[in-house]
């Protein structure tokens, strides 16, 4: 009697799941996510990602931190992959640089998808597909980009082919030196830049405690207290290099550690509301800074260090405009910055930090003193500008920056720990600036596809045009900083270290 019923039970408890199968099954077209809608062949591909390039241009929404690489419309290249080419030997090696300008060329992709005006990405056209949205045009770049990425990799010239078009070319404009008479012109601009640096040489040999203060010092830090054991550091270094090309790469958890562990602490000289760092946004249409919300933002950089890649620390933090009665005339204007980056050596060292105005003015080095054999000289530049070593850090203390009024001029690099008038700042990755929400729940890059904060003129790109720098004097994004205008230099040349300093 038992078995029967079972045998009763079992085709019945069958049928059920069979029929909620199918229900499932007949929902799936509902419940399902976007998914790509492939182009058949590697020419639909690349044609499709060369008419998206065309409409990101025409709507002026290019991302300008990295250079699309010829020939390879997924792959995109900056100052420093353009060199690592040098270290790229074996076929892991290659395959690991390949992946690399991917991955950058995605990352520009989707700030580019998001930043694009709604009318925009409706004119993008895919076959069969009547209605195209952001979510699923990123898609089909991204199977784009894999498909045409594994397509070239079955060609045997193509490292070959792509190591000669992989280059990043300077921020100077050949056509407006000539034009400005630049061999001319530079001797002047040489006599002013010369005195500018003795004067910023003067500031830094002041006794910190005569240093000018025209409000009241107040000091801006991290808001979370993390500050890892020099061990904690060397492994993270050690471990985010166990890959083929043997670069510093972090994951999410080691790269928020360090930048916390390593953020500095700005000492400000406040006498108007423009001394105040502040989180970017958009308002009325207009880039501006919010006071109440101190933030910094920050991205990770890499550069060569006795040749070997090593890993930087950039941190960005924004003012309301350049103004009071400290900076020329000609350099006053909305917006205004500075951007301080610190440098780990292979065992998670501080061994340099330079800074530079975020108009890629000013820059200058501050490194370890028992590190420099030499300062090189440079033919037709001047050498590089060192004003201060880089100080001891305390334990339980941070680097300190201490900055001006209104010209927001560096004064003094010190080991800083508790200040009696403070406010936390939030630390916000740079990428934010790149689609910074605006009011219509669209996002919009703080940055001109040239690479230029919008809104940021500056009288200076009248007087000095001769120098070769576009708009001249303007708050720039990350790769695109000119920081020389007698010679050709960039923020962003990874061998600028070894091209300046013999190291012990």
């Amino acid at each position: 009697m038992l078995s029967t019923r079972v045998m009763r039970i079992i085709p019945f408890r069958f049928i059920l799941l069979l029929v909620f199968l199918l229900f499932l099954w007949s929902c799936a077209p509902f419940l399902a996510k976007p998914t790509s809608f492939s182009f058949e062949t590697s020419e639909e591909c690349k044609e499709f990602l060369n008419r998206l390039d065309e409409i990101v241009k025409k709507a002026g929404m290019r991302d300008a931190s990295s250079v699309s690489v010829p020939e390879f419309p997924y792959l995109r290249a900056n100052r420093f992959l353009a060199s690592l080419k040098k270290n790229v030997k074996s076929d892991e090696e290659k395959r690991e640089w390949v992946r690399w300008m991917q991955e950058l060329d995605l990352e520009s992709r989707k700030k580019e998808i998001s930043n694009l005006p709604d009318q925009a990405i409706l004119s993008v056209k895919i076959k069969d597909v009547e209605k195209i949205d952001r979510e699923n045009l990123y898609v089909q770049v991204k199977s784009c980009s894999s498909k045409l990425l594994n397509d070239d990799q079955a060609d045997p010239g193509f490292n070959e082919m792509l190591f000669s078009l992989a280059h990043v070319p300077d921020g100077y404009s050949f056509f407006r030196r000539a034009m400005g008479l630049y061999p001319l012109v530079s001797i002047p601009v040489a006599a002013v830049t010369g005195r500018s640096r003795n004067k910023m040489r003067s500031r830094f040999e002041t006794p910190l405690d005569e240093l000018p203060v025209d409000g009241h010092l107040k000091a801006f830090i991290p808001a979370r207290k993390i500050s890892l054991p020099e061990g904690d550091v060397r492994e993270i270094i050690g471990r985010s290099k166990m890959n083929p090309l043997r670069v510093p790469q972090l994951d999410k958890g080691q790269e928020e550690k360090l930048v916390w562990s390593f953020a500095p602490i700005l000492i400000q000289d406040v006498a108007a509301s423009y001394d105040l760092i502040g989180e970017m946004m958009w308002r009325e249409g207009q880039v501006e800074v919010d006071p109440e919300k101190p933030t910094v933002y920050y991205y990770l950089s890499h550069a060569f260090f006795k040749g070997e890649p090593i890993l930087q620390i950039n941190y960005v933090f924004w003012y309301s405009e350049r103004a009071g009665e400290r900076p020329p005339g000609i350099e006053k204007g909305h917006l205004d910055g500075l951007t301080i980056r610190i440098s780990l050596d292979d065992r998670g060292k501080v061994f340099m930090a330079d800074v530079i105005n975020n108009c890629g003015c000013y820059h200058f080095f501050v490194p370890q003193k028992e590190r420099v054999g030499q300062v090189l000289t440079r033919p037709l530049m001047f050498d590089a500008f060192v004003p201060q070593w880089l100080p001891t850090v305390a334990a339980a203390e941070r680097l300190g920056i201490r900055i001006n009024s209104g010209w927001h001029q560096v004064q003094r690099l010190i080991s800083a720990g508790e200040f009696p008038s403070s406010s936390p700042y939030a630390l916000m990755p740079y990428t934010v600036l790149e689609a910074l929400p605006r009011e219509n729940s669209r996002t919009e890059s703080i940055f001109n596809s040239k690479g230029i904060a919008k809104g940021s003129d500056r009288i200076e790109r009248f007087i000095l045009f001769s120098m070769g720098i576009r708009a001249i004097g303007s708050m720039r994004q990350r790769g695109c900083h000119a920081i020389e205008l007698i010679g050709k230099e960039h923020f962003d040349n990874p061998s600028l270290f070894d091209q300046n300093f013999v190291f012990k």
